[in-house]
């Protein structure tokens, strides 16, 4: 989503320097291969040499080696959660690799991309005896984003629509199975240094989770804060039921960069509530922790 707002001619500078890096790369390593005459032949093999085959970051793709949390996953009935006396530490790791493809650009002629986004999250109990992975949860999804002009010329007004659709589960088996499928519709707002995106969202939850969303409701608040080379990222889900049944959760995370690096940072991320794998859902905890980021 980003990549929306990359119009400046300092952002223009930074993709020159990296094309211009890559064309160095290119030259340095044909130095030494006697490439194909024909044009797409070549193209081909310098796609396979190079593996750019378009994939980017999506969401966060992190490390963490170390995430306390306040559940005691041992302690739960074994008939509802086969296996999990063996997850009795407190202390576990965490992971999560995210892509996204463009499938295409202006199709209909509205400057829109439609594009593709894997994510997978994983739950590590790397201190226990056998360090089993705990839970892993799996979300394809696919997306139209429509950049807005603003006629208007409001500061308040969105900065583009996002119109998709995902599925997630953890591709456990009974009774551990969770899924539920989202069709959603955000709405991105970005003032100075501010990134606000606000999802509303129809839900199809699976047969083990049919009260999902009186826990997690139907959609979320994220918001990005930069401040010089630190990025803060606020997550606040909510069922809107302002009594005594209001659930949700909030994660709230931090990055810098290590070092001189630009694209490996520190990371801290924190979370209260529910939800924060498939599996708890329902169970409320508190959890922190800290690592490496590696796609922002």
């Amino acid at each position: 989503m980003l990549t929306l707002f990359l119009g400046s001619s300092v952002y223009a500078d930074e993709l020159k320097k990296e094309s211009n890096g890559d064309e160095a790369m290119k030259q340095f390593l044909f130095e030494y291969l006697d490439m194909p005459q024909d044009s797409d032949e070549r193209e081909s093999m310098t796609s396979k040499i190079f593996s750019n085959f378009g994939m980017l970051p999506h969401e966060k793709t992190f490390l963490i080696p170390l995430a306390y949390t306040t559940q005691n996953y041992e302690t739960r009935d074994p008939v509802s959660y086969p296996g999990y006396d063996e997850f009795n530490k407190n202390i576990e790791a965490e992971f999560q690799i995210s892509l996204k493809k463009v499938l295409s650009y202006n199709f209909f002629g509205l400057n829109e991309m439609i594009t593709f986004g894997y994510t997978q999250e994983v739950w590590w109990q790397l201190y226990s005896d056998s360090a089993p992975f705990r839970e892993t949860n799996y979300r394809p999804e696919i997306w139209l984003t429509l950049p807005i002009k603003d006629k208007m010329e409001s500061a308040y007004a969105p900065k583009a629509i996002k119109i998709g659709f995902w599925h997630e589960s953890n591709g456990m088996g009974e009774p551990l199975s969770r899924e539920w499928n989202q069709l959603f519709v955000d709405s991105v707002f970005q003032y100075d240094s501010l990134l606000a995106t606000i999802r509303v969202a129809a839900v199809d939850a699976g047969e083990n989770n049919k009260d999902i969303t009186s826990y997690l409701g139907y959609g979320h608040l994220k918001i990005n804060y930069f401040l010089k080379k630190h990025q803060f990222d606020f997550t606040w889900r909510n069922n809107l039921r302002f009594n005594s049944e209001n659930r949700g959760s909030i994660k709230a995370e931090w990055s810098y960069p290590t070092g001189n690096s630009k694209n490996n940072f520190w990371y801290l991320k924190i979370f209260n509530g529910y939800g924060a794998s498939l599996v708890d859902y329902n169970h409320h905890q508190s959890r922190v922790g800290f690592g490496f980021l590696f796609s922002r």
